[in-house]
């Protein structure tokens, strides 16, 4: 059986989302302002990207990652094909019905998302080659970056933050559809005046992932200035969106 080779940092089913009729997804290339079309395959890849070279040595299996990855990423096509058929057909404040099993699927897919990507990559990269005076090699990039993945404080960390926000599901009627990126876990400030690379578990921040052209998921921390937003829990968003109000909040 040959091993896979080009390994995606965002999955090929979110990708597929975003595609056109014919299959094409469209990409801004921000470091040479270029667009171009392209498969979902082709992008948010690199060829043996999650490798697990200083494993390998030891004989266990160098695309343990990978194939858990894929697993993982199975499970939650089938929970948000699922979200995606029934939103279309709700009203607001609607209630989208979520196991406690798939909830919990689900915020760690958020967390290994948010940590999986090449943008995490070169960030871990930077800081550690700042802390130690030089530059690392590709193979100590990778193996510091699969580090941090195989990580279980660290993913429980953020999959239990996730886990026990207020989820609310908003609808875009209009005819500007959202788009996603090469790194589509996003948060943005309580005031909703900033997106943030850093700091994204502070106390006011929340977390936004587009799920399709048609919808995105919101999902605020239960205290502080969103603790009145416990009663829109796992519900479609009242907030009408229009041209003007392209990715809205509640508060």
């Amino acid at each position: 059986m040959n091993a896979p080779k080009l390994h995606h940092y965002v999955p090929q089913f979110h990708l597929r989302r975003f595609a056109d009729a014919r299959g094409r997804l469209w990409v801004w290339d921000k470091t040479s302002n270029r667009m171009f079309g392209t498969r979902p395959g082709r992008i948010a890849a690199e060829t043996q990207f999650y490798r697990l070279t200083h494993y390998e040595a030891q004989g266990h299996d160098p695309l343990a990652m990978e194939k858990q990855l894929s697993v993982l990423e199975g499970e939650v096509a089938k929970i948000t094909d699922q979200w995606l058929e029934w939103l279309p057909n709700m009203a607001p404040l609607d209630v989208v019905p979520i196991p406690r099993m798939n909830r919990r699927t689900f915020a760690q897919f958020l967390a290994i998302q948010l940590l999986r990507t090449l943008d995490t990559r070169e960030l871990l990269s930077t800081l550690a080659a700042s802390k130690r005076g030089a530059p690392l090699t590709p193979k100590e990039e990778r193996e510091a970056h699969t580090e941090l993945m195989w990580d279980l404080e660290t993913i429980e960390l953020l999959s239990q933050r996730f886990r026990r926000s207020v989820w609310t599901f908003a609808r875009n009627d209009t005819a500007t559809p959202f788009i996603t990126s090469d790194n589509p876990v996003t948060f943005r400030t309580g005031d909703n005046l900033q997106w943030l690379r850093a700091g994204i578990l502070s106390r006011d921040t929340y977390l936004v992932y587009p799920m399709s052209p048609q919808v995105v998921l919101f999902c605020y921390p239960r205290h502080g200035k969103f603790r009145a937003l416990g009663k829109f829990a796992d519900a479609v968003s009242p907030v009408l969106l229009t041209e003007g109000r392209r990715c809205p909040a509640l508060c």
